[in-house]
Formats: structure tokens, sequence, C-alpha cells
């Protein structure tokens, strides 16, 4: 029989093995990796094959060469986790977070305000590590560490100068931005 080169043998074992495999994996870089395999396999020209994906031809003819050389753990994801390692959350820095929150108040820090907000605290790490920490960042590491944290809510109890209260209260809220800047007197 004549080996066709446009096509990649592969016997019934090989076959059964890439379709659980293509069945069990989670991860879509290896499931595409598998897809191209089994349209190689029913003769699908490299470039086609890259269309259908979308990606380059190179990286499908790589992936072919990869399975032909290693079977499925030619194809398996080789990266255990991408991106760039996360630094405002190590340990270090956590330990820090905590100190912070339950320690100091943003007073000793030159802010206006008592307490700590979830979008204070990000701003001042933010300056502090000199890094962008997003609230979100700051919200996560705070669950990490066990604090329960509540937003303050400003409420008003029904009574003879609940309209004074309210007054002070709209007034409050359109100056609260600038309790998020650091006190200009202390130097």
């Amino acid at each position: 029989m004549p080996i066709n080169p446009l096509r990649l043998e592969l016997s019934t074992v090989q076959k059964k093995e890439l379709f659980s495999f293509m069945k069990s994996t989670r991860d879509k870089e290896e499931y595409r990796r598998a897809s191209a395999v089994k349209q190689k396999m029913e003769g699908v020209p490299y470039r086609t094959i890259a269309k259908n994906l979308g990606v380059n031809y190179r990286n499908v003819y790589d992936w072919i060469n990869n399975y032909r050389k290693s079977g499925i753990d030619g194809i398996r994801n080789k990266r255990k986790n991408g991106g760039r390692k996360p630094v405002i959350s190590t340990d270090k820095n956590k330990q820090m977070v905590k100190d912070i929150v339950l320690n100091k108040s943003p007073k000793t820090f030159g802010y206006l305000k008592n307490t700590w907000s979830i979008r204070l605290l990000a701003t001042y790490l933010s300056s502090l590590l000199e890094m962008n920490v997003s609230p979100m960042q700051t919200w996560r590491i705070i669950q990490d560490l066990d604090i329960v944290y509540k937003q303050p809510k400003l409420e008003l109890e029904k009574s003879n100068d609940y309209e004074e209260k309210k007054k002070k209260i709209d007034r409050y809220k359109k100056i609260s931005s600038a309790l998020f800047k650091k006190d200009s007197t202390r130097i």
C-alpha cells in the first residue's frame, strides 16, 4: 500500500487515543492542536488546516511534527501558567497589606479619611509599590487574608433635624472625592 504524503497515518489505537484526548481536554490550545492532527489524518493540507483554525500554517506544521515525534505528549500544552507573575500578591506584600489595614489609619499616610476603603487602599498601594494596583486586586488580597470588609453607608434616622443632616450628607458626597487626596497641610 503506497504512503500518502498528504495524510497522517495513525493506527486504530492512536486514533482512539486522539479522540479520547479531544473529548477530555479542557485546554483550548490542546484541543486546537488535536483538531489539526485529526484534520491532517483526514488528508487536509497544512494551509487549509491553518485557515480553519485561524493560525499560521507553520504552527500547524510544528504541531503535526511534534505529534509524529511524541504522540499526544507532543500536542500537550507545556506552559503551566502563562503570563506575567503577579507581584502584588506575594506573601511579603500580603503581610504588608494586612499590617496597613489592621494597624494603621489612612490619616497616618496623609489622607483625610479615618478608615480604609478598597479604592483608597488601592491608590495608596499603587504609590507605595510604584505599580498599578487595581481596586479588584486589592479586594482579592483582602479576601485572601480573611479580612472582612464592609462598605460604609451613610444613613439618616428620622428625627427633628433630618433635613439639616441630609444637606450635610449631600455636601459630603459632593466633596468626598477630595478625601482620596492627601492632606496638603502636612509635609
